[in-house]
């Protein structure tokens, strides 16, 4: 173990306080530290490393260190760790040593930006304080250089809450990684978003674990006695200080297998909502009502994200020449006071823009000549959802938002060719439209997707990833074919890219018409599996098919099937379509209902006829989705290569109990296989082959055979 003296270190201290930047010597060899005296065990590391944004020159390091004995630190607070680089386990070939310091004021994080690396190389890091060193030695890797032509593999992981489970898929996915043959290890983990949950103690009694993370420091609880909240458990509690985060980021990150994953892997970070707020749009929370304006914690939220998540942001390259919009927090000073006037593009002004720029994280990432690596922030820079408290109101009664009161709404002034309704009707009763006036809404905001369409033509890797933090696939319910209902078709939730359809159809119009192939989607948020294609316009009478999309499911997080089928228990028809029961044994029909349509759903409870199932069948239900797999919880593997890209959902099923360092079984595997194309071909149709028992309805191949 290394030690050195005080006067050794000061020599080494050259950096200043917050991220530091050191440059790994051009020498395989540097001189070895002498060692100090034996100094009292004073310090840990909770929390322990991390790696992030690999570049083929350097990497973004990260570690937090508590002091056990309050003498330790220094007489402000902060505390003095010290970096090891080397390209060898036992770290006998060590190319950076470097002194750093961890402030107070980053509740001692330290990111490290250590660049002068060789391409495309396993390195291996610690970091020291006093005679503690981090438990776990961190393992992470460089990107190949730009015109290196070699395969890519990546997981794709998503939506962790603490509270709601184990994270044992992370452990099995370390754990396959370690068993692999080298050139079957992945190269880096590409977390999709919900990296925390802002809520806590608001989980179902039924599937609650040993887990519970308690009283935050300042969290606000949102129980009001006279029942105006019913959906938040009594004694939950929201995130709405920088400590509150903080808090939970170090909850979080004393898991043992997600220690092991950020141990092993270098991770690549977009986020979600509820690093912020539940279906948060820019400063904006909407728990309750259409919500209050929440400058303050958004503030806070980007502060602790920036600490926690090793991200390489200011020091971003340009991209072909397009400089690189993403920045390091920048504090600010705001107040939570009404989000007033929004500008052309809908970015709303004053504080809540003070707020939402104080951390840019948009950004790309080049993996040789294979990938372009195109991440995008969904909730900083959008509209208000159209649904809100008044449309609600109109349209109550409805099982689902309906498909063609959210396009118009969306379109805002530009629907019907520029002539928008006065009026939004449902049923017998209308509202003044209350979009009529205003542009159409927006995910990415205006200058983000101006950066992104220029990204996505200068790109010329062999594939594009598209990072989603939501899913763009369809998910509908067909209510129009049922007979004598008096229902229209639904979208199955509104909060990711189904409540922004006119955006979403102008970028796959682009990718389109520009004859940017071989781009994919990878998306997260919605807690389940599912693959297909992405429809330029998912309502036309021919439909032409522009991106394949493959959706991973939680970590953790409750399964999309299992809300589904809690949330229809006391509705009889409606939980027919979720939940099969057949003699006694629950089947998945939520999978079924959504690609093959309601009347599908419903038709399995009374017969197995394949001849009926076939006439009822409904393939434009939910235009373009091909596969489902509701009940889940795992990660998705994918592999890039000149042919094509293979995607393999790993379902290791239930997740309530901790697996140990072994890691759960694996219940299914569902690979798929996309040819490459060129230009504006059509991407080839996801088709899933099976490791283990296929969810319902998909059957084994045997049994598909006979």
């Amino acid at each position: 173990m290394v030690q050195i003296d005080r006067r050794e270190f000061l020599r080494l201290f050259t950096a200043t306080v917050g991220c530091f930047a050191v440059t790994a010597t051009a020498t395989p060899f540097l001189p070895r530290l002498g060692h100090a005296k034996a100094a009292p065990f004073s310090f840990h590391f909770p929390q322990g490393l991390a790696s992030g944004d690999p570049q083929p020159d350097a990497v973004m390091l990260w570690t937090r260190v508590e002091a056990l004995d309050p003498e330790a630190a220094l007489p402000n607070g902060d505390i003095d760790l010290y970096l090891q680089v080397a390209t060898d386990e036992k770290f006998e070939r060590v190319v950076v040593e470097q002194a750093v310091r961890a402030s107070r004021a980053s509740d001692h994080a330290v990111r490290v930006f250590v660049q002068g690396l060789a391409p495309d190389t396993v390195y291996h890091y610690r970091f020291h304080a006093g005679r503690d060193q981090t438990p776990l030695p961190g393992r992470t890797r460089t990107a190949p250089q730009p015109g290196a032509s070699r395969k890519v593999r990546f997981a794709a992981v998503s939506c962790q809450n603490y509270e709601q489970g184990y994270f044992g898929a992370l452990r099995r996915l370390v754990n396959d990684d370690i068993a692999a043959a080298p050139g079957e290890q992945i190269d880096f983990v590409l977390h999709l978003g919900d990296f925390i949950y802002e809520r806590t103690g608001d989980v179902p009694e039924e599937q609650r674990p040993e887990r519970l993370i308690g009283p935050l420091p300042d969290g606000s609880d949102p129980w009001v006695p006279d029942g105006t909240r019913p959906h938040w458990q009594k004694g939950s509690q929201a995130a709405v200080s920088l400590a509150d985060y903080r808090h939970l980021y170090k909850v979080y990150l004393t898991d043992p297998d997600l220690q092991a994953a950020r141990a092993r892997f270098p991770f690549v970070h977009t986020w979600d909502d509820h690093e912020f707020t539940n279906d948060a749009w820019q400063a904006h929370d909407t728990y309750f009502g259409d919500g209050d304006p929440a400058q303050k914690r958004k503030l806070a939220a980007n502060r602790a994200w920036f600490e926690f998540i090793p991200a390489v942001l200011t020091r971003a390259r340009a991209f072909n020449g397009i400089a690189a919009p993403a920045h390091d927090f920048r504090n600010a000073r705001v107040e939570d006071v009404p989000l007033g006037e929004h500008d052309e593009n809908w970015l709303y002004q004053g504080d809540s823009l003070k707020a939402v720029t104080s951390l840019t994280i948009y950004r790309t990432l080049r993996w040789g000549a294979m990938l372009d690596l195109v991440l995008t922030d969904l909730r900083s820079y959008r509209s208000p959802p159209v649904i809100s408290e008044e449309v609600k109101a109109l349209i109550k009664g409805a099982p689902m938002p309906p498909v063609r009161i959210v396009q118009t709404l969306d379109a805002g002034r530009t629907a019907n060719e520029g002539n928008p309704p006065e009026a939004i009707q449902y049923g017998d009763r209308e509202i003044v439209n209350p979009r009529k006036d205003l542009p159409p809404g927006t995910q990415l905001g205006a200058a983000q997707k101006a950066w992104f369409k220029q990204v996505m033509k200068a790109s010329t890797a062999k594939w594009r990833i598209w990072v989603n933090g939501g899913p763009a696939l369809q998910m509908r319910l067909d209510f129009s074919r049922i007979p004598f209902a008096g229902f229209e078709d639904g979208y199955v939730g509104t909060d990711a890219w189904q409540g922004y359809p006119g955006e979403l159809q102008e970028l796959l119009r682009f990718i389109k018409e520009e004859g940017i192939g071989n781009t994919v989607s990878i998306a997260g948020d919605y807690h389940t599996f599912a693959a297909g294609r992405l429809p330029v316009d998912p309502d036309a009478d021919e439909l032409s098919f522009a991106v394949p999309e493959f959706v991973t499911a939680a970590i953790s997080s409750s399964s999309m099937y299992s809300m589904a089928d809690r949330g229809t228990r006391n509705s009889g028809f409606f939980h027919r379509a979720v939940t099969l029961d057949e003699n006694g044994a629950k089947r998945e029909n939520w999978n079924n209902t959504l690609v093959n349509g309601l009347r599908a759903g419903i038709l399995v409870n009374y017969t197995n006829s394949e001849y009926l199932f076939d006439l009822v069948r409904n393939e434009r239900a939910s235009p373009g989705l091909d596969y489902m797999d509701s009940d889940a919880h795992g990660y998705t593997l994918v592999t890039l290569n000149d042919d094509g890209i293979a995607a393999e959902q790993v379902n290791v099923g239930n997740v309530m109990r901790d697996e140990g360092p072994e890691g759960p079984a694996v219940m299914r595997r569902a690979r798929f296989r996309v040819p490459a194309w060129e230009g504006d071909a059509e991407p080839a149709r996801p088709e899933p082959e099976f490791e283990g028992p296929p969810p319902y309805p998909w059957k084994p191949p045997s049994d598909v055979e006979k």
